[in-house]
């Protein structure tokens, strides 16, 4: 058989084969592809933690309309004599007499009525692109201690000599925020390592000099109280959610699934053994030897 006429055939063999999905590779590739798929949906779920990425926040903002914007600031002159726009968004750490009502809400006796146990997550991509949307709301904010002092205020509000001024910063020391808390004494605390969780009021921008000697511009927010998220959960799967435990289980059950069809259809499949044609064919005889 000519050369180039065994190199056609044994490339139809080999595609052949590829196309029924029995090579190597193809079944390898099958079980790679599905736990990678498992390893990404467990990466986003322990990373964001049921909260979309601040990337994705960025590139579909939430929509905001000049018109709601111009209604939500006129329902905030009403509440508490306007203390939620004043001062104006921007100016510098300032005890004004809207600062100092505030101050006092957050310290009065707390009716069982007004808790909310469910607070939704503070949208610090919103807060610096219309403040007015969530200025006033109750929303929890978690990050780690960048640095914190007690800050003693100009005048008494009552009982309150002072708040506990805490910057609080992501993993990537990005995205800063800044709470004032009204509590006597918070947990003892050390920036750089501790992680808090804080459920308060998103105030007002508020701009300030770094140790730079750059003006930055970050939210600003008041609260009652924090409290210390344990360093052991920081670092553990959240395989206390039922939900989030029923999706690992089955994604761990696709792969397995996919492992034992792949091994088990190699096993029912015989191996097929290719010759080229003039390996197990007789040569055609000469008109002389077939005379005899």
């Amino acid at each position: 058989m000519p050369r180039a006429t065994r190199s056609r055939s044994l490339a139809s063999f080999v595609n052949a084969q590829a196309s029924r999905g029995t090579g190597f590779a193809l079944n390898t590739g099958r079980i790679y592809g599905l736990g990678l798929l498992l390893l990404a949906m467990v990466f986003f779920m322990v990373t964001f933690r049921g909260r979309a990425p601040q990337a994705l926040e960025k590139v579909f903002p939430v929509a905001t309309d000049d018109a709601v914007l111009e209604q939500r600031r006129k329902d905030l002159a009403t509440v508490v004599g306007g203390a939620w726009l004043d001062p104006v968004d921007g100016t510098g750490f300032a005890e004004t007499p809207g600062y100092r009502r505030l101050i006092q809400m957050l310290n009065d006796h707390v009716r069982p009525g007004d808790v909310i146990t469910e607070p939704p997550l503070f949208n610090r991509e919103l807060a610096m692109r219309a403040p007015d949307m969530q200025r006033g709301e109750v929303v929890r904010v978690r990050g780690l201690v960048a640095d914190l002092w007690a800050e003693k205020l100009d005048e008494r509000v009552f009982e309150v000599t002072d708040v506990w001024r805490v910057f609080l910063t992501d993993n990537e020391a990005e995205d800063a925020v800044v709470v004032d808390v009204v509590m006597p004494q918070p947990p003892a605390l050390t920036p750089q390592r501790d992680t808090v969780e804080i459920t308060g009021h998103f105030y007002r921008l508020v701009s300030y000099e770094d140790n730079k000697g750059k003006v930055r511009k970050i939210p600003y927010l008041l609260a009652r109280s924090l409290r210390v998220v344990p360093e052991e959960r920081r670092s553990a799967l959240p395989l206390r959610d039922p939900a989030t435990l029923i999706l690992i289980l089955a994604l761990s059950g696709m792969v397995a699934w996919g492992v034992i069809r792949v091994v088990s259809s190699r096993a029912r499949r015989p191996t097929v053994q290719w010759r080229a044609p003039h390996l197990h064919s007789h040569p055609p005889q000469s008109s002389s030897e077939s005379k005899h």
